[in-house]
């Protein structure tokens, strides 16, 4: 079963909503898909999909969801450090880059106990 985490990120005042969600689609979610894909052998989680939500009632409130196979332990962590063993230097520059955007609440990770998929009426 998967694993998911769940970083909600508050923009600050100062912030450009069409920046942020340009940076996220652009540079942020292209790189983790890149760098966190596996199984390599250094890896200890892999991703397996990123999404992200903007909140239905403040729209400087956002959602970045990412499903990991692996240990939910391995997901915590500011800086995903423990998702492999050595440690992926340039993931720091590109949460910074993120952290002039927002601020990122401490993440929450949830482990899969089970998902069904519902075929539509057609």
């Amino acid at each position: 079963m998967s694993v998911v985490r769940h970083d909600a990120i508050t923009l600050h005042a100062e912030a450009s909503e069409a920046d942020f969600e340009r940076f996220m689609k652009e540079e942020l979610i292209p790189y983790f898909s890149g760098r966190y894909k596996g199984p390599t052998r250094s890896s200890v989680a892999d991703i397996k999909g990123q999404a992200l939500l903007q909140d239905a009632k403040d729209q400087r409130k956002w959602l970045w969801v990412t499903t990991w196979d692996g240990n939910p332990k391995a997901v915590r962590g500011s800086a995903f450090e423990n998702t492999r063993m050595t440690k992926i230097e340039e993931t720091g520059a590109m949460l910074k880059k993120l952290g002039t955007f927002g601020k990122r609440a401490t993440a929450k990770v949830f482990s899969e106990i089970e998902s069904i998929e519902v075929d539509t009426n057609r």
